[in-house]
């Protein structure tokens, strides 16, 4: 029995030792053509399996337009391609929102595209710049450029802190 144990802690040790938790997040703000401003925060969680491969979510506060909205945004991201510090990436995700008044809540499921610039052995700079998918009740294709609605508010830079 006690060989048995060894054996599967050493296999668990093999497989994460590669692994890393990282956190961050990051603000967005943007103004509308109407006048009215959005503001945001997005703090974020995830586990990266190996140099390809990471799991995360992140949970959105976002204000602005009268309202305001809670944001739940877990995802799957494959980096899959590296030159130097920098890699392209794209985020499988689930979307799920709801306002705090009036608007209800929407869902969403896509792909989003991103450049993370590693600035050191701990800290890198993520910014996601498009979004594919089925969001809040349509097909959506497009840059991170226009706000339509406080429900597609996404950020456009993050920092992140690998442990």
């Amino acid at each position: 029995m006690k060989k048995v144990i060894l054996v599967f802690a050493l296999t668990l040790m093999a497989f994460t030792a590669k692994a890393q938790l990282y956190v961050g997040g990051s603000i967005q703000f943007a103004g509308a053509g109407n006048g009215s401003a959005f503001f945001g925060v997005s703090p974020e969680v995830g586990y990266g399996f190996n140099q390809k491969m990471a799991v995360g979510t992140s949970l959105g506060l976002l204000f602005g337009g009268g309202g305001g909205a809670l944001t739940i945004d877990p995802y799957f991201r494959y980096h899959f391609i590296e030159f130097g510090p920098a890699r392209i990436f794209a985020d499988a995700h689930f979307n799920f929102s709801t306002a705090f008044q009036g608007d209800g809540s929407s869902w969403g499921i896509g792909i989003r595209p991103g450049l993370a610039v590693d600035l050191n052995d701990h800290f890198s700079v993520v910014s996601h710049f498009m979004r594919i998918g089925y969001y809040g009740g349509g097909f959506i294709a497009g840059i991170n450029s226009s706000l339509t609605s406080i429900f597609t508010l996404s950020p456009i830079v993050g920092v992140y802190y690998s442990f």
